[in-house]
């Protein structure tokens, strides 16, 4: 699990972020304002390693922008 200074400082760089990068789906719930687990079930994920999963920056904007990811 990232430490908050580390998603502290990915919130701050968000906007700088290019589509490809992937973060980690406790940010993208803090972002939401959803469980980790909705996260985990609701959004496209891309396996990191075994046990960790993130979103695509790409996919979120998307998703901010009600368009399918």
């Amino acid at each position: 699990m990232p430490a908050k200074t580390d998603i502290t400082e990915i919130l701050q760089r968000f906007d700088e972020l290019p589509d490809d990068a992937v973060v980690p789906t406790r940010l993208v719930a803090l972002l939401h304002s959803v469980s980790e687990r909705t996260v985990r079930r609701e959004y496209p994920s891309v396996r990191l390693t075994p046990n960790r999963t993130g979103v695509r920056v790409g996919d979120l904007r998307a998703m901010s922008r009600n368009e399918k990811p």
